[in-house]
C-alpha cells in the first residue's frame, strides 16, 4: 500500500470550496423535491382542462334541464304515456352523450398536448380515468398528476348529474301520475257528474 501524505493546509480551502458546492446544489435539491411533490406543468394542464369541462358541462346541464322542464310543462296541458317515457328517455340519452363528449374532450387535451399519440388510445385512457375505473397504462412520468385530474372531473360531473337526474325522475314521475289520473277523451263520463 502506497503511503499517501494530507496536506493539512489546503484542508480550510478544501472546505469552504465544498460548502460553497454545497450551498449551490441545495436550491436545486429544494426546487427538484418540489417539482417531483408538485409538478406544476400538469397540474396546471390538468386543472385548466378541468375546469373547461366544467364549465362545458354546466352549459349543458343547463341546456338539458330547461328542455325537460319546457317539455313537461307542456305535457301537463295534454299527454301521453308513452310521450312522457319518450321524453325521460331521450333525456337520459342527452346526459348519457355530454358525458361521452367530455371523454373526448379530455381525449382531445391527451393528443393536442403531446401526451398520447392516437385518439383510440387517448379516448379509452380518458374513458377509464373519467369514470374513475383507473389507469388502463401509465403516462409518462411528467404527465403522473393529470389521471386523478382526469377522474376528478368525472366525479364532479356524475355527481352533478345525478342530482338533476334525482329531480327529472322526480317530475317525471309526477308528469306519469298526472296523466293516470286524469279521465282521457275516450272515457264515458260517469253518471253521477251528470246534470239531469
Amino acid at each position: 500500500m502506497a503511503d499517501s501524505k494530507f496536506d493539512t493546509d489546503s484542508l480550510p480551502g478544501v472546505m469552504s470550496t465544498a460548502a460553497s458546492d454545497l450551498q449551490s446544489l441545495r436550491p436545486s435539491l429544494v426546487e427538484n423535491a418540489l417539482t417531483q411533490a408538485l409538478p406544476l406543468p400538469d397540474i396546471m394542464f390538468g386543472g385548466a382542462v378541468l375546469v373547461f369541462v366544467i364549465m362545458f358541462h354546466a352549459f349543458w346541464i343547463r341546456v338539458i334541464t330547461s328542455s325537460f322542464l319546457k317539455h313537461t310543462s307542456a305535457m301537463h296541458v295534454r299527454a301521453s304515456l308513452w310521450r312522457a317515457d319518450l321524453l325521460f328517455t331521450v333525456t337520459v340519452m342527452m346526459l348519457l352523450a355530454l358525458h361521452l363528449a367530455e371523454v373526448v374532450v379530455w381525449s382531445a387535451a391527451l393528443i393536442f398536448g403531446d401526451i398520447i399519440a392516437d385518439w383510440s388510445t387517448a379516448a379509452y385512457f380518458a374513458a377509464n380515468c373519467y369514470t374513475a375505473l383507473g389507469e388502463p397504462f401509465s403516462l409518462p412520468r411528467a404527465w403522473r398528476i393529470v389521471p386523478p385530474i382526469i377522474g376528478i372531473s368525472g366525479i364532479f360531473a356524475f355527481a352533478w348529474t345525478a342530482s338533476v337526474l334525482v329531480n327529472f325522475v322526480s317530475r317525471y314521475n309526477d308528469l306519469r301520475a298526472d296523466i293516470l289520473g286524469r279521465p282521457s277523451a275516450s272515457q264515458p263520463a260517469r253518471a253521477d257528474n251528470m246534470a239531469p
